[in-house]
């Protein structure tokens, strides 16, 4: 699902299973997770080929060039050709992008994917007046969860939206790659010219150092997740000046584990960094 974003994503489809229940197995049907190749071309030289949920192929691929530091504005993209698997892209200017340097840059992350990751010089820290509540926080965690219909149907895929400070939605999508999300959200604002700097992230992913880079890079000054952040996340995070918050569950939040279901009694949430962008009142 996806607020605002222009393309749907693909629902995901209803197939037999076996399934065990009461001690004895009945047929039944379950929601599958879509996954769809898509090779991505730079001034016809073979960049990456992804893994990702059918939808927003336009502002995956945008965030992801811009992500990784291919590219820093949407203006520098001369075109962008989308076929079925394969998408096309042109840089205005092509002594920006060396696909030897590239690879060379790449490196394996936590996530099992790659990253052009910089050196220390490549995170700034991200001015910005913002405030939020702490309760716009719960709301915006649980509009998410309300909103990402793949996720409440599969518990395959993972979502993410971004949010005003008073936790209206901008933009939510949702992927089988955490990653994928934020590159879909990033490319959402870049095409449409929208700031990053007032903006607040909600995600049911982990906070480890790739997502947090992206993040940073963005300049999304406040970002929050239901689940874990990392020490490097933490670091990266600490440099661009974010606010990071992990554990977000509001009352009533339903924890999936492999034994049993867990219902939160209590709102809980993690600040681990720049708490001033918090009112608790």
């Amino acid at each position: 699902m996806n607020s605002g974003a222009s393309g749907q994503v693909k629902p995901a489809p209803s197939l037999p299973c076996w399934q065990l229940s009461g001690g004895s197995f009945s047929q039944a049907e379950t929601n599958v997770v879509i996954e769809k190749e898509l090779a991505i071309y730079v001034n016809g030289a073979h960049l990456v080929t992804a893994l990702i949920t059918p939808g927003l192929e336009r502002e995956f691929v945008t965030g992801y060039l811009f992500s990784q530091g291919f590219v820093n504005a949407f203006e520098e993209l001369a075109s962008v050709e989308i076929a079925e698997k394969v998408v096309r892209v042109t840089l205005k200017d092509s002594a920006k992008f060396s696909p030897e340097i590239a690879r060379a840059s790449y490196r394996i992350v936590s996530g099992g994917g790659r990253i052009a990751y910089g050196d220390d010089t490549s995170f700034h820290k991200v001015p910005t007046s913002i405030k939020i509540k702490k309760q716009n926080i719960f709301k915006a965690m649980n509009t998410l969860f309300e909103k990402a219909e793949i996720y409440r149907a599969t518990e395959g895929v993972h979502a993410a939206g971004l949010f005003t400070p008073e936790a209206s939605p901008l933009c939510i999508v949702e992927d089988i790659g955490r990653h994928n999300t934020l590159d879909k959200l990033i490319g959402y604002c870049l095409i449409n010219g929208i700031d990053f700097n007032q903006l607040v992230l909600v995600s049911t992913g982990r906070m480890a150092s790739e997502m947090v880079a992206k993040i940073g890079r963005a300049g999304i000054p406040v970002a929050a997740t239901k689940t874990a952040v990392t020490d490097k996340g933490l670091e990266i995070g600490s440099r661009c000046g974010l606010t990071i918050i992990g554990f977000v569950r509001d009352a009533g939040t339903r924890i999936n584990t492999d034994m049993e279901v867990r219902i939160v009694n209590e709102p809980v949430m993690k600040i681990y960094s720049r708490p001033e962008r918090i009112i608790w009142e």
